[in-house]
């Protein structure tokens, strides 16, 4: 008699493989051998999870009867179904327990982050799991309102915790690139010009960026105001120059009061931002 067609590869001829195959072949009726037998499946899968297809491949069940043993198991809490998987509850469980833990442990480590990358959590704790399982786990966590966040993953009520030193220094950089509009400085400079240690001006610019304050164009930072009136001002172009409003290096430089430093990475922002179009040597204003 076939017990599991698909096996672990693991040591058959030990007291643990007999114990499993009792379990797979345990007495009375066939329904209750085959819960036993899916049980022992959803566990031994672990995080990644038994596929609905293994229901019928592997549990040897009809279809109908492995949609009502997963009705069962799922009924009394021996089972979540996760997309196209069955995996144990307490595998879930435990999966969480680690997320949080690594979120909180990402805090500690990093007081300036606003959350650990959520494709960094993905692939350290989550790489043999089943694709939805992630997702299900942070959906989870987010609903009973423990974690927060897209693209970063914080614990709720999460706040940077800045010292103050770098909440002036923050201050300091923002009201910089604020105040210098198109013609911002190297951040290279900032330290020695506003009096601030090199490595905490480092650490509140990458947050600034983060936060979306500064924006980075190319090997420059803007301030994201400065970036949103310049975004404004060529549009209104096309209002007051009709359909053919051009823009040049040479007008855009005058008009603006800047360099080609700054020119030639705007322009080319403008146009990844799809406010204007390069044709030849200008610009057309969409």
């Amino acid at each position: 008699m076939v017990l599991d067609p698909h096996p672990l590869r693991s040591a058959i001829r030990n007291a643990a493989a007999l114990a499993r195959f009792r379990q797979l072949d345990a007495p009375g009726d066939a329904r209750a051998a085959s819960e036993s037998a899916v049980d022992m499946f959803i566990e031994e899968r672990g995080a990644a999870g038994l596929a609905d297809a293994a229901l019928v491949s592997r549990a040897g069940l009809t279809a109908s009867d492995a949609d009502a043993i997963e009705r069962t198991l799922t009924a009394v809490g021996r089972a979540t179904r996760v997309g196209s998987y069955l995996l144990s509850p307490v595998v879930l469980q435990a999966l969480s327990s680690r997320l949080l833990a690594a979120v909180s442990a990402h805090h500690a480590a990093q007081p300036l982050s606003d959350g650990m990358p959520r494709e960094e959590a993905r692939v350290r704790l989550f790489g043999n799991a089943a694709l939805p399982v992630f997702e299900h786990v942070v959906s989870m966590l987010s609903s009973s309102g423990r974690i927060a966040g897209r693209d970063r993953l914080a614990l709720a009520g999460h706040n940077l915790a800045m010292s103050p030193e770098e909440s002036r220094a923050g201050e300091v950089v923002e009201r910089l690139f604020r105040d210098a509009g198109l013609a911002p400085p190297d951040i290279a400079s900032v330290p020695g010009s506003a009096g601030l240690a090199a490595d905490v001006v480092d650490r509140m610019a990458k947050l600034l960026v983060r936060q979306k304050t500064l924006v980075r164009v190319e090997a420059l930072l803007f301030h994201a105001e400065a970036l949103a009136r310049l975004k404004d001002e060529v549009r209104d172009l096309k209002q007051s120059g009709g359909g053919n409003a051009r823009v040049d290096v040479a007008t855009f430089k005058a008009r603006y009061g800047i360099t080609r430093k700054y020119a030639i990475p705007l322009l080319e922002y403008l146009d990844r931002e799809r406010i204007t179009r390069r044709v030849g040597d200008a610009r057309v204003v969409l």
